[in-house]
């Protein structure tokens, strides 16, 4: 009689439940809450637009994050959606 080995499924421990959740595959975006007065009286310059690490040709981040939240386009949306935006913690201004 041939024995299976004991199978414990890869994951983070949810206290909730009795199993484990699925591992994430990445950290969890970090979004800031934006007073309607600041967004309407400043200027923000928080996009990859605006920073020095961004190039625009191929709009990539030459540091090596994922732009795609944080372009100008993504962050007005998700701004007028939610009130929150996604600033990145890296950005240089020129």
């Amino acid at each position: 009689m041939s024995q299976q080995p004991n199978k414990i499924p890869k994951g983070i421990v949810n206290p909730k439940s009795k199993g484990k959740s699925q591992p994430r595959l990445h950290a969890s975006m970090r979004k800031d809450t934006v007073k309607a007065s600041d967004f309407l009286k400043y200027d923000m310059r928080s996009s990859c637009e605006d920073c020095s690490h961004f190039d625009p040709e191929k709009i990539v981040c030459t540091i090596g994050y994922n732009p795609a939240l944080h372009l100008k386009a993504e962050q007005t949306h998700q701004y007028f959606l939610s009130g929150n935006m996604a600033f990145c913690r890296f950005i240089e201004i020129d």
